[in-house]
């Protein structure tokens, strides 16, 4: 009795002494930072999430672009992962698809490289003028700005190999000036130093030499400039019109992984904000496999209906639906096309369904990877279109797909089908039958009978 007292006792020791430790001794590492998120362009192809994030204690703002380019996935994927940062002191702007619709088809381009459209008057028929737009207005709120990007081969001070040499982009720090005084940060900067020197602390984390980063000055300020396209870049436009440092980071289309490419990213930006005053403990660098749980839609301006991956969703002609919501374990970079049907983002736009002879697909990505599928189908004479319901008393006729919600203490129970087919017979996943029938109908059934379904 003494003995188990006694380890008892020294259990709850250690579980006071830890959040002591959480509460008392690092107060920074649990109380967060404020993070909110703005979508500009919201239900269109072009749609544009901008994430701040304020520290506990005032810095400068430092903004952040990824996917500029949307065949470099090195940038968007880092910065998605950003937003799990504990800031302490400081702030970040961050803009993870700069370019949705060139990520969605995985181009480089769509409508142009977007890269090259800052300059001071956008071309008003420019698809791209609007968010440009709204990238400029970003810039005047930062004191640093950082562009990501992936490019080929490996940068070297010296030609090595055609895979590492002077004229490779990959694995790259780049920056527009060496040395400029900052109206923004009213001091003198010298980006030559500040960049060697944060690529000295980058490199000494890189244990693989080869994957090691190179530091590049265009100096594309200058009038004999060999670099006079960059004068039309993001970096450049920041530096000149905001006077605010800006650094192109390049990460290596051949790196053998996206995990190494995402690494390194946050590994040069972890430093960069480092170099500027950030206080922060930096976000694992952990890429999540996408997983498609549902697509949520709306039938006929009135039922709800969740449609797994690869499940035919039969209609009838002139059946209206709209895709309301994606489900899954990721909430950005997602998006739907109707294949052969609108644009290639079709969310909330609604699609008037005609008979068809062959099959209608929808297609769900995330970023540029294909997560999953939604046939759309003929509804077939043995096809059901309703379950009917008993719901608290009350008769319901649910859509096939269907979602109704229920509180604790109302139940539910399955009285038939529409149209009515012989034999047929319901189970309720997460249930358990009753001990001697053979399905779940004609019961009654409360959400503490089911298993939740629970998504890791």
């Amino acid at each position: 009795m003494g003995n188990q007292f006694c380890r008892d006792l020294k259990y709850i020791f250690r579980i006071v002494f830890m959040f002591f430790l959480l509460w008392v001794v690092f107060p920074v590492h649990v109380h967060g930072h404020s993070l909110s998120r703005e979508i500009f362009f919201e239900e269109t192809d072009h749609q544009l999430e901008v994430i701040r994030i304020k520290g506990e204690e005032p810095g400068l703002t430092v903004l952040i672009f990824g996917g500029i380019h949307g065949d470099e996935p090195g940038g968007y994927f880092s910065s998605e992962i950003l937003p799990r940062i504990k800031l302490i002191k400081g702030n970040l702007i961050i803009v993870p698809r700069v370019n949705f619709p060139s990520i969605m088809l995985n181009r480089r381009e769509v409508h142009g490289d977007m890269n090259r459209k800052f300059v001071p008057r956008e071309k008003p028929d420019d698809p791209d003028a609007e968010v440009v737009k709204v990238l400029k207005g970003l810039m005047k709120e930062a004191d640093v700005f950082i562009n990501q990007h992936d490019a080929y081969g490996f940068h070297r001070e010296t030609y090595i190999s055609k895979m590492y040499n002077q004229y490779r982009y990959g694995q790259s720090l780049i920056i527009d000036c060496g040395n400029f005084y900052s109206q923004k940060l009213k001091k003198q900067v010298n980006l030559s130093v500040i960049g060697k020197r944060i690529l000295e602390r980058v490199n000494r984390q890189i244990k693989n030499k080869d994957h090691q980063f190179g530091f590049w000055d265009h100096n594309s300020v200058a009038k004999n400039t060999k670099f006079p396209e960059m004068k039309k870049s993001a970096t450049y436009y920041a530096l000149t019109t905001y006077s605010i440092p800006a650094f192109g980071l390049e990460t290596s289309r051949d790196l053998p992984t996206l995990y190494h490419k995402v690494k390194y990213q946050l590994v040069v930006i972890k430093e960069i904000l480092r170099e500027f005053g950030l206080e922060f403990i930096p976000p694992s660098p952990t890429v999540a496999t996408p997983v498609l749980y549902w697509v949520e839609f709306l039938k006929n301006q009135r039922d709800i209906i969740r449609v797994n991956s690869n499940t035919n969703l039969r209609l009838a002609p002139g059946d209206k639906i709209v895709i309301k919501k994606i489900f899954s374990n990721s909430d950005w970079g997602l998006s739907a096309n109707i294949l052969n049907w609108g644009s290639i983002n079709d969310v909330n736009k609604e699609f008037v369904f005609e008979k068809i002879k062959n099959v209608t697909t929808i297609l769900v990505k995330k970023n540029h990877l294909s997560i999953g599928k939604i046939y759309l189908r003929n509804y077939r004479k043995n096809s059901v279109r309703e379950i009917i319901l008993e719901v608290n008393g009350e008769q319901k006729r649910i859509p096939n797909w269907g979602k109704i919600d229920l509180r604790q203490g109302e139940y539910f129970k399955i009285l038939k089908t529409y149209p009515e087919f012989p034999n047929i017979r319901f189970d309720v996943r997460g249930f358990s039958v009753r001990p001697g029938k053979r399905d779940d109908s004609d019961t009654e059934i409360y959400p503490k009978d089911l298993i939740p379904k629970v998504f890791v």
